[in-house]
């Protein structure tokens, strides 16, 4: 048997890209949290002007209570789309 077909294969040695420091990770911003605070939030603030609409300071809490709903409804999600 000749000697080439024993030997090992070549190994390049290439840098790495992925554990590059020349550039930083970029923040990981979660859209659907963004998403379903804004949407929770709109849906809250309509719901409580239509219930009142003399008042704009209950719509305005109409839609923060919507916005917290809505952040805490999308950190479910993430948590039951993580679980594989």
């Amino acid at each position: 048997m000749p000697e080439s077909k024993s030997r090992h294969a070549h190994q390049h040695n290439h840098p790495n890209n992925k554990t590059s420091n020349t550039h930083p990770k970029p923040k990981k911003t979660n859209r659907l949290i963004i998403v379903a605070i804004l949407f929770f939030a709109f849906l809250g603030f309509g719901i409580s002007y239509f219930i009142d609409d003399t008042s704009i300071g209950k719509a305005v809490a109409g839609a923060l209570l919507g916005a917290i709903a809505g952040y805490i409804f999308a950190k479910q999600i993430n948590k039951s789309f993580s679980k594989k």
